[in-house]
């Protein structure tokens, strides 16, 4: 992280947050809404949005010492469930924003219900639509709630678990809405156990074809203080998951739109899976396992002790510390827990009186490093916010290349460099180990580089690759005397090469320099297609006649753009060199005034060997 500049930040924001009502056992946040648990049974909602907050007590009409167990709230901060639990008893409420008080779930009592997943997707203000509760037998239920009617619509339940009944610590879900229906992703855990389930229907029949086939699960074993599960969500889809085990962070990638994977039709939208082991965060000391986390975009944030470690999810680095301002009678049992509020992108620590805010400035600004450490190039260009980062990432991939002597991939990212090393230092690096080839593959990769408004620079760097690609020409000669009848020679490829750079850099090549080298090379063939492409036709025709290609000079001659008083420069020469030919075209043209042509065909009827040229032709001609 850059120096002196945190990524995240810890404010206070409620010192007193439990308001006399015994003190914080639980908390959830969501929509700039923060719910809480307390000792004594009461639940209390901060609204921060609209700066309000209210109590409700659930431990009304119970008797003995009464204790908020979990209090859950959804993402849009509207609907709440809670867990009360003493004097022998277990309840589970619901209450709603709205709501003066609580409505009791009178089929889950008994039932200690330690995690939810709501439907995201779905979900309103007015309704709950379908939410999955976890209780600690290891059973799930299925709950639906319209803040209208002032009860639950249903509660039945979904699956237990029978092979190994531990206690669900942790639920998420997530929906996507298919031709078919609507289909249903359910990630859960235990203290040793992280199952999936997946399906289309209703969650209903999803968890019944379970009873049929094999329930998907990853097992990681240890103890942990509390086994946590977690999803990111980056416009309003889950796009990674986290969980807390007693092995390590066990943590990966989330695609739902995953392609089946397997026989039986389930989906595996995990991917990119790690485990984070927690020997990483201990610097050889003794190893303390988090009690509780929060996962950010980038990052885990991991509370151990009374400290939250901030690790890099990706390089497994450890990159902050935060530290807690806390009230000599928090200090007994210290930070309780984390929780993290999606719809504000915000995250919040607890003790027993106090809530602590967890601001985030930025955390993707250092990931373009991160990533180029990794040797993640890719990833790095994808992370990087300005032409600095991206050139240090080109600098690493070229400097590796070119210390490997892969000259011509040095070139190509030495090429994508504009700000951080210059051409000339550049050039210097491949001319000081003889890398002509090297040399030439930068100055075109520049080229394709170069903005079209610098002509200059365009102009000089197309005129040093021209004699690069000259010098090749003549080195392959000399290294091999059958180049020019071996077709599928390099020195054949590298004219045809050679020939497409001249038609794409015809307008920003100077015509005479150009020309001179390549009349001081002795390519002639390459100076007559380049005066071509200029349109120097002159050049181009008297070439051809010089070669007896007459029937080539007259093709020169005949395009439109070719003056006409080249026809008749160009007369006698042609009509000496192939009279049939030159006069047949002559013949076939309405644009050609004759009595500019008759010179040429006295001169050449005048001639020994004349045999086409007759008096009647040229009375014809006339």
């Amino acid at each position: 992280m850059d120096q002196g500049r945190q990524v995240f930040m810890v404010d206070l924001l409620e010192r007193y947050a439990a308001k006399g009502r015994g003190v914080v056992t639980c908390m959830a946040a969501g929509n700039d809404v923060i719910v809480l648990g307390t000792s004594k049974g009461w639940v209390i909602r901060y609204d921060f949005g609209v700066g309000d907050s209210n109590d409700i007590d659930l431990s009304v009409g119970r008797s003995g010492e009464q204790s908020i167990h979990r209090v859950f709230v959804d993402p849009g901060g509207s609907h709440c469930i809670a867990t009360v639990v003493g004097g022998g008893a277990t309840d589970t409420f619901y209450t709603h924003a709205k709501w003066s008080k609580p409505r009791l779930l009178g089929r889950l009592k008994g039932l200690v219900v330690n995690a939810v997943a709501w439907n995201r997707q779905q979900i309103t203000e007015a309704s709950t639509r379908e939410v999955i509760l976890g209780t600690e037998t290891g059973q799930l239920y299925e709950l639906a709630v319209d803040e209208k009617d002032k009860k639950e619509k249903y509660i039945k339940p979904l699956f237990e678990l029978t092979e190994l009944p531990e206690a669900i610590m942790g639920l998420q879900m997530e929906t996507a809405s298919l031709m078919n229906g609507t289909r249903y992703y359910v990630m859960a855990v235990t203290p040793t156990r992280l199952y999936s389930f997946t399906g289309t229907g209703s969650l209903e029949t999803v968890f019944a074809s379970y009873l049929e086939r094999v329930v998907h699960f990853m097992e990681l074993p240890g103890e942990i203080p509390n086994s946590e599960l977690h999803f990111f969500m980056k416009q309003r889809r889950a796009v990674h998951f986290a969980w807390l085990s007693g092995a390590g962070i066990y943590h990966g990638g989330l695609n739902f739109g995953a392609q089946l994977s397997s026989p039986n039709g389930d989906q595996n939208f995990v991917e990119n899976k790690a485990l984070l082991d927690y020997s990483k965060l201990s610097n050889g000391a003794e190893v303390v396992k988090p009690s509780s986390m929060a996962v950010s975009e980038f990052h885990f944030l991991l509370l151990i002790g009374n400290k939250v470690k901030v690790v890099n999810r990706i390089s497994e680095q450890i990159v902050e510390e935060l530290q807690f301002d806390l009230t000599s009678e928090s200090n007994s049992r210290g930070i309780i827990g984390l929780c993290s509020d999606a719809s504000a992108g915000l995250f919040y620590a607890y003790d027993q009186n106090s809530i602590y805010q967890v601001s985030v400035n930025d955390e993707g600004r250092n990931m373009w490093k991160v990533y180029l450490d990794m040797k993640e190039y890719a990833a790095a260009l994808a992370h990087c916010r300005d032409p600095l980062q991206r050139d240090r990432v080109y600098l690493v991939q070229a400097e590796a290349a070119f210390n490997s002597k892969d000259f011509l991939r040095a070139a190509s990212f030495y090429a994508k460099i504009n700000h951080i090393l210059s051409f000339e230092e550049i050039t210097l690096k491949f001319i000081s180990v003889s890398e002509q080839d090297a040399l030439r593959t930068f100055l075109l990769r520049k080229l394709d580089n170069l903005a079209k408004d610098d002509k200059c620079q365009i102009t000089m760097i197309s005129t040093w690759a021209t004699e690069l690609y000259l010098d090749k020409i003549n080195r392959l000669l000399l290294e091999d005397d059958t180049a020019l009848e071996n077709r599928n020679s390099e020195y054949q490829s590298i004219i045809r090469e050679f020939r497409a750079f001249l038609s794409d850099c015809k307008d920003v090549l100077d015509e005479a320099t150009t020309m001179r080298l390549l009349e001081s090379y002795g390519r002639v063939e390459e100076l007559v297609y380049f005066a071509s492409l200029k349109e120097q036709y002159e050049i181009v025709v008297h070439h051809y006649i010089q070669q007896g290609e007459a029937k080539k000079a007259l093709e020169v001659l005949w395009k439109p753009s070719v003056p006409v008083d080249l026809q008749y420069k160009f007369a006698p020469d042609l009509i000496a060199l192939d009279a049939y030919e030159t006069v047949e075209s002559w013949m076939s043209s309405n644009n050609l005034n004759p009595r500019k042509l008759i010179p040429a065909m006295m001169r050449y009827s005048s001639e020994p060997h004349a045999k086409y040229c007759s008096l009647d032709f040229l009375l014809k001609c006339i």
